[in-house]
């Protein structure tokens, strides 16, 4: 397996699990109370500039240094920064973080991530 398709494969693994995590979070979201739902939008915002700034930051020191693969860390980066704050913003909606429902979205993203690997890989 080549560099590039392990970053691939990783980058491919992190969108899965930002997705599932969107999913968990946007239950939580329609289930919350109306005047409720405001304030998680910004809360998910509030963790997501963290890792935009820290993307922003080494796309801007890549280009000043200059080195040629800043695509290469960007395409694991951005999925990164996503997965982290959609994860910190569900722990802050969520009354209990139970281990099994951690280890049941972290499965099946997984799950999800190793077929569209496999897809990938396959054809």
């Amino acid at each position: 397996m080549t560099p590039l398709a392990v970053i691939e494969a990783v980058a491919t693994l992190l969108w899965s699990y930002a997705g599932v995590s969107f999913l968990a979070w946007a239950g939580h979201l329609r289930r919350a109370e109306q005047r409720a739902r405001v304030t998680h939008v910004f809360d998910m915002i509030a963790n997501l500039v963290p890792a935009m700034i820290a993307l922003l930051l080494v796309v801007l020191a890549g280009a000043m240094i200059g080195l040629p693969s800043v695509v290469v860390i960007i395409a694991v980066l951005f999925p990164a920064g996503l997965a982290f704050g959609l994860h910190m913003s569900l722990n802050e909606i969520r009354e209990e973080t139970t281990l099994t429902r951690e280890l049941a979205r972290i499965g099946l993203a997984l799950a999800i991530g190793a077929a569209v690997i496999w897809v990938r890989q396959s054809s």
